[in-house]
């Protein structure tokens, strides 16, 4: 399959790809809730939450949100797929703009973590869930793409319903490097088979270390991937060359 990987931002590269060329788009985009000086717990000298590319005033992440956004979609087919992940920071403004661009939106998918890393600051519920939307770009009322059947045969002979029970990104996929945010590939694995067919081209706009990329090879999927973190991207890259040169 064909991936093509960008560095820089996806701001900017956005604007390269054709109208209405690619099938489904997946995007992790920055969550909003990171600090200059992170986040400490007086029990441990680890800090966290202190990734710059994260870091906005709150006027400027919903701006930056409306661009990242209306510029993916435009790149979108007719019928085509948009699924973004997010957590309670940064979904509902997401979700609000989605809205307002007229995506159709047809569910709003939980990911319950098990394993979820325990609350440190110990004075609220511990969060052990994200949320995901899958809405349609629908401007010609085209029918999207639901592959119903594959769903089921995943979940036992059975509906799949919008809880989905997926452990954190294990470490055996971290083993040419390590992204804060880094999603399972049993997560990707799931959007990409629900709403796309082989030989279909995915674009994540906030590619991280790979894995929508490092999926879509598995899945005989095409991908656009962009990256701004030259360290991310060069995992991305090992990532999909050792996947390839292991695959037939």
């Amino acid at each position: 399959m064909n991936h093509e990987l960008y560095l820089g931002d996806c701001l900017e590269i956005l604007k390269e790809i054709p109208d209405s060329s690619v099938d489904i788009i997946y995007a992790d985009p920055p969550y909003g809730l990171a600090k200059k000086n992170g986040l400490g717990w007086k029990y441990s000298k680890h800090i966290t939450l202190q990734e710059t590319w994260d870091i906005f005033k709150k006027d400027d992440l919903f701006k930056f949100n409306l661009d990242w956004i209306s510029e993916s979609l435009r790149t979108l087919k007719s019928g085509g797929s948009f699924w973004v992940s997010g957590s309670f920071h940064n979904i509902y403004q997401i979700g609000f703009i989605l809205q307002q661009l007229s995506v159709k939106i047809n569910n709003s998918i939980v990911w319950f973590k098990r394993n979820a890393q325990p609350n440190i600051t110990c004075r609220m519920f511990t969060e052990s869930t994200e949320h995901l939307i899958w809405g349609v770009k629908n401007d010609s009322r085209e029918r999207w793409i639901f592959n119903y059947e594959e769903m089921k045969r995943m979940n036992n002979g059975k509906q799949m319903r919008n809880v989905w029970e997926i452990p954190l990104t294990p470490k055996k996929e971290k083993e040419f490097g390590e992204h804060p945010t880094q999603k399972p590939i049993a997560l990707l694995e799931r959007i990409i088979l629900s709403s796309s067919k082989e030989g279909d081209t995915i674009l994540d706009p906030f590619l991280g270390s790979g894995t929508t990329s490092v999926v879509a090879e598995a899945l005989k999927r095409n991908s656009i991937g962009i990256e701004k973190n030259t360290e991310y991207y060069e995992i991305a890259k090992k990532r999909i060359d050792f996947l390839k040169a292991k695959i037939p």
